[in-house]
C-alpha cells in the first residue's frame, strides 16, 4: 500500500520560464515596520566555523539577558506589592504586565505611544508621584541595560537577537531616539511617527477603514455613496462597471505595496492591510537579511532618516476572477490556469486573483492567502536587491521554495501574527515522509540541486519546508542568523559571489551529516498527528 498526500506539485511537469517562480494551486485545509534605511545587501562575514563557540557567545548573551529580565520582574513585582498596600490596585496589575518578557502575550511589544513620555506631574499625592518616578526609573534603566546587550549581540553577530532587543528597548523607553530611529520612526511635531505617515499628514490624507488612504476632505461624499474617478464624480456603481476592466483598475497605494485591482476598492484596501501585516512581521522577523552587523551597527548609533519613496513599493496586481488572471498571463507563462498565484521576478509583480466564497470560514480564508504570502516573500526576498538576479540555478534551489513554503504558516492571530505551526500540512508530510516511510534527501546532496535538478515533487517541497523550520527554530533558534547568512548570500547581486556561496555546513560549522541527524530528532519532537481536515487516499501498487 502507498499513501499519497492529497497535494500537487510544486511546480508543473514543465518546468515554467527561468524568470519565474510559480506557486499552484492546491487543495486547501482547515490550516514589523521596515527599517527606514532600506532593503541593505548583506556583507557580513561567514559565521565561525567553531560552533561550540558561536553556541557559548549566543548562551552567554541569552543569559545576560535572562538575568537582566529576571531582576527587573523582581524589581516591578516589589514595586506592584507597594502600590498594591496603598490601594492603587490598577496600576499594580499593569506594572506586573510590564514586568512580563514579550513571549508572554502580555502585551505588545511593537505597540509605541505616538507622544513623547509626560513628565510625572508635580501635583501627584507624594506616595503617587513616588512609586511613578521609581517606575520610569526602572523601565528606562532596563532599556538601557537592554541596548547594550544588544549592540554586543551584534558585535558578536547575532543580528536577530540584537533586533529583538532593540524592539524592548523601544516598548520600555520609547523616547530612546536611536531606537526608534531604528525601527524606522521619526518625529514630526513632537510626535513620533514614519517618514510615510509624515508625508500622509502634511497632504491632509487619512486612512479610512473601507478607502483607505484618501484625502479627508472626500472622505463623507465617499461614505455617501460617491466616487471620484479622475476629476468627475460619480455613483460607485458606476465607477465599479468602469473599473471592471483592468485598465482603469483601482489603485490603493499603502506604505509598502502597491496593489491594482478590479474587484473593489474595498478588497483593494483589504489586500493591502494584509500584506502590510505579512511585510511588517517579515521585516521584524528577518532583518538580518537585509542589514548586516555593520549597517545595523550604524543604524543603532544614529538611528535612520531615509524618507520614504513610492517608488520602492511591491507591485501587486489582483483580479476579481480567475479567468481574468490567466487571459492576463497565459501568453508568457505556460500552464497558468494550474496556478492561483504567482510572482514574475522581471516585471516584479505578484499576480493574484479573487478565490472566496461567501460561506467560507476564517480558516478557510487564511488557508487561500497561503499562496499570497508565499508569492509575496519571493517578491520581498527577490525585490531586497535592485538588480533582478536569477537565484538558485547552479545550488541551493531547495531555499528558494522551503522558505517561502515555510511562511505559507503564517497566520494572523488577535495578539500578533506567528508563522511555523508544526502541523502545517506541509511540515506534517515532512515529518511523516522521513521518519515513517524513509522517503528523504540527505542535505549534502540535497542542497547541491540547481532548479534545473531540484525534484518536482511534493516530497522535495515539504522537506524543503521542514528543512527551514529545522534551522529556524532548532534549539530556541540556534542556527537561525546562519540559516539567514545563508539565505541571503544566496540572494547576492553579484553573480560570482552568489554562485559560489559559502555552504550552509560552512556558515554554520557543522557537517551536513550531524545536521542530518539532528534534523531527524528534531521532526521526532514535533507532533505525528495530521492536521485537521487532512485528506489521504491508499493506492494499491
Amino acid at each position: 500500500m502507498t499513501i499519497i498526500p492529497i497535494i500537487p506539485r510544486g511546480l508543473p511537469a514543465e518546468k515554467p520560464d527561468s524568470r519565474t517562480i510559480l506557486h499552484l494551486s492546491r487543495p486547501t485545509w482547515s490550516h514589523w515596520s521596515l527599517i527606514a534605511a532600506g532593503l541593505l545587501l548583506l556583507v557580513s562575514a561567514p559565521a565561525s566555523a567553531d560552533v561550540p563557540v558561536a553556541e557559548r557567545r549566543l548562551q552567554l548573551l541569552q543569559q545576560r539577558y535572562q538575568k537582566l529580565q529576571e531582576q527587573f520582574a523582581k524589581d516591578m513585582n516589589a514595586l506592584a506589592q507597594d502600590c498594591e498596600s496603598q490601594s492603587y490596585f490598577k496600576d499594580a496589575e499593569e506594572i506586573r504586565k510590564r514586568a512580563l518578557p514579550p513571549e508572554s502575550g502580555a502585551y505588545d511589544v511593537d505597540l509605541l505611544p505616538t507622544e513623547p513620555l509626560p513628565s510625572i506631574p508635580l501635583n501627584l499625592p507624594d506616595e503617587e508621584r513616588q512609586w511613578r518616578l521609581k517606575l520610569r526609573k526602572l523601565e528606562t534603566d532596563y532599556s538601557t541595560n537592554l541596548y547594550l546587550v544588544a549592540r554586543d549581540a551584534l558585535n558578536k553577530g547575532f543580528p536577530s537577537l540584537a533586533f529583538q532587543l532593540i524592539r524592548e528597548v523601544a516598548f520600555h523607553n520609547p523616547d530612546n531616539r536611536n531606537a526608534r530611529g531604528m525601527l524606522g520612526y521619526v518625529q514630526d511635531q513632537g510626535k513620533w511617527t514614519t517618514s510615510f505617515r509624515k508625508l500622509m499628514a502634511s497632504k491632509k490624507m487619512v486612512d479610512h477603514p473601507r478607502f483607505g488612504w484618501i484625502e479627508e476632505k472626500l472622505v463623507s461624499r465617499y461614505e455617501n455613496g460617491e466616487r471620484l474617478l479622475d476629476t468627475q464624480w460619480m455613483s460607485a456603481e458606476k465607477e465599479a462597471a468602469i473599473r471592471s476592466d483592468f485598465k482603469y483598475a483601482w489603485e490603493v497605494g499603502s506604505e509598502h505595496f502597491l496593489v491594482r485591482t478590479n474587484h473593489s476598492l474595498e478588497k483593494g484596501v483589504e489586500i493591502s492591510r494584509a500584506l502590510e501585516s505579512f511585510h511588517d512581521f517579515f521585516l521584524r522577523e528577518y532583518t538580518a537579511f537585509f542589514n548586516s552587523p555593520q549597517q545595523m551597527q550604524r543604524l543603532l548609533d544614529r538611528g535612520s532618516s531615509t524618507q520614504w519613496n513610492p517608488k520602492e513599493r511591491y507591485h501587486v496586481n489582483y483580479y476579481r476572477n480567475k479567468d481574468e488572471f490567466v487571459a492576463a498571463l497565459k501568453a508568457r507563462q505556460p500552464q497558468i490556469e494550474k496556478a492561483n498565484g504567482l510572482y514574475m521576478p522581471h516585471d516584479r509583480i505578484a499576480y493574484f486573483y479573487f478565490d472566496e466564497q461567501p460561506d467560507d470560514t476564517d480558516e478557510q480564508r487564511a488557508d487561500k492567502r497561503e499562496t499570497m504570502y508565499h508569492e509575496v516573500t519571493h517578491q520581498l526576498l527577490g525585490e531586497s536587491r535592485q538588480r533582478t538576479v536569477d537565484v538558485g540555478e547552479r545550488a541551493n534551489f531547495w531555499v528558494i521554495e522551503g522558505f517561502p513554503c515555510y511562511l505559507e504558516s503564517y497566520r494572523e492571530s488577535s495578539h500578533e501574527p506567528h508563522v511555523g505551526n508544526p502541523r502545517h500540512i506541509r511540515i506534517y508530510w515532512a515529518r511523516r515522509r522521513a521518519l515513517e516511510e524513509n522517503i528523504y534527501w540527505p542535505m549534502r546532496q540535497f542542497t547541491r540541486l540547481g532548479k534545473a535538478d531540484f525534484p518536482l515533487e511534493p516530497d522535495a517541497y515539504n522537506q524543503a519546508a521542514g528543512m527551514a523550520h529545522f534551522f529556524l527554530n532548532y534549539e530556541d533558534g540556534m542556527y537561525r542568523d546562519g540559516f539567514i547568512q545563508y539565505l541571503s548570500n544566496v540572494y547576492d547581486p553579484v553573480d560570482r559571489l552568489r554562485n559560489s556561496t559559502t555552504s550552509l555546513e560552512q556558515i554554520l560549522g557543522v557537517k551536513y551529516e550531524i545536521l542530518d541527524e539532528q534534523y531527524r530528532d528534531y521532526l521526532k519532537s514535533l507532533p505525528s498527528d495530521p492536521p485537521s481536515g487532512l485528506q489521504v487516499i491508499e493506492v494499491r501498487e
